[in-house]
């Protein structure tokens, strides 16, 4: 079986890195043959870096312009395929002649989604037509799956998961008494730089521990927050430390705000968390709410008083610390774990690339892959 998948960047992008590219030596052992065509690659994120932004858009341009050739020419030289998967879209803001195009050609095409770019400016009518024309769609979370079907009814839910043989819990800790005078409390945050924003929420309760306890703030990204008043700890983002920089953590948070492209999110960063053993305090929107037990493997925290109580409680508490990761390393290995997943993504594309009509509106791998009509069973 033949796969090509459109991606949206090489696996230095942390959607296509979890997304697909982590899924492929499941894939290649079930002898799916499966061509990753990436439309942007490392130096697409060096570019989003320059300053001032008038550089940055002298180098974006001929850069995207010369990234759109070369998957022009891809699809050019496609030849014959069982399936054709495309990571949002294949042309950001063009029109959706090439997705037409391959439907013209009769090739079998799956739209994936993670976030709801659907809101964002210029795809509020093009995502519409992409999901129309397609075979079917893959999407992150139930949000996104609500938004899908209403374009067509071949929906499936493959939440966003983690390599649970790579993230694993660091060096245990050792228990230290009531005295917290000579512990070190890290709570982390990583991400990308355009979600800095919802660690502005927790600003107050950072600056209020901070008087209690050895507390610094670790954020992990391409750019440092301004927090002033804060202990930072700023780790500029590489992908061999990505595992390390939250191993050694005690806390890892995340803040959202409860908008509609929040709740099209799909935790990844709350997955990386739990699966190295930290508890996590997350905002309760979206799947945060699904991946949360609350009082269980972490806190959901809604106000900046539930943030302060949820966060001091973990800092005061070792042995609290110590149960919640423990909790959460089990709901990650049992629900959201690449184990789990790379089988069922391997059936997944096996129905689709058959095409029958029969095989596509029924429950795929259980129900966590159900198809329309049927519950995901994935939250």
């Amino acid at each position: 079986m033949t796969v090509t998948y459109f991606s949206k960047s090489s696996i230095i992008g942390p959607s296509s890195r979890y997304r697909i590219f982590q899924f492929l030596p499941h894939l290649d052992a079930e002898g799916i043959d499966c061509a990753v065509d990436p439309l942007f690659d490392a130096t697409y994120f060096k570019i989003l870096a320059v300053r001032p932004s008038a550089l940055r858009a002298l180098l974006k341009v001929p850069y995207v312009l010369a990234r759109f050739l070369k998957r022009l020419w891809t699809l050019l030289t496609l030849g014959g395929r069982d399936l054709i998967v495309i990571e949002g879209q294949l042309f950001p803001y063009m029109p959706p002649l090439a997705e037409r195009l391959l439907r013209w050609c009769r090739f079998r095409v799956v739209v994936e989604m993670d976030d709801a770019i659907y809101l964002t400016r210029g795809h509020k009518k093009k995502m519409p037509a992409l999901l129309s024309m397609a075979t079917g769609a893959i999407v992150g979370n139930e949000q996104l799956a609500s938004y899908a079907k209403q374009f067509l009814p071949r929906v499936w839910v493959v939440p966003t998961v983690v390599d649970t043989d790579r993230f694993v819990p660091g060096r245990q800790r050792v228990a230290v008494s009531a005295d917290h005078s000579s512990e070190t409390i890290t709570i982390v945050w990583i991400g990308l730089a355009y979600n800095l924003k919802y660690l502005d929420v927790l600003a107050p309760a950072f600056r209020a521990l901070q008087s209690r306890f050895h507390m610094n703030l670790r954020v992990v990204c391409s750019q440092p927050p301004r927090m002033p008043g804060v202990n930072v700890e700023f780790r500029l983002w590489d992908m061999q430390r990505e595992v390390s920089d939250v191993q050694d953590a005690s806390i890892g948070v995340m803040p959202l705000e409860d908008t509609e492209w929040a709740r099209g999110k799909c935790g990844l960063k709350l997955l990386q968390y739990l699966a190295v053993g930290l508890p996590a305090v997350a905002s309760p929107v979206g799947v945060n709410s699904g991946i949360i037990m609350n009082g269980a493997n972490g806190f959901l925290a809604s106000t900046e008083q539930d943030w302060y109580d949820s966060l001091e409680a973990l800092c005061r508490q070792p042995q609290l610390r110590t149960r919640m990761g423990q909790a959460g390393r089990r709901t990650v290995e049992e629900r959201y774990s690449l184990t789990v997943w790379g089988p069922r993504l391997v059936d997944l594309y096996k129905t689709l690339a058959q095409g029958e009509h029969d095989s596509l509106t029924k429950p795929c791998v259980r129900s966590s892959l159900a198809g329309p009509g049927h519950s995901t069973g994935t939250r």
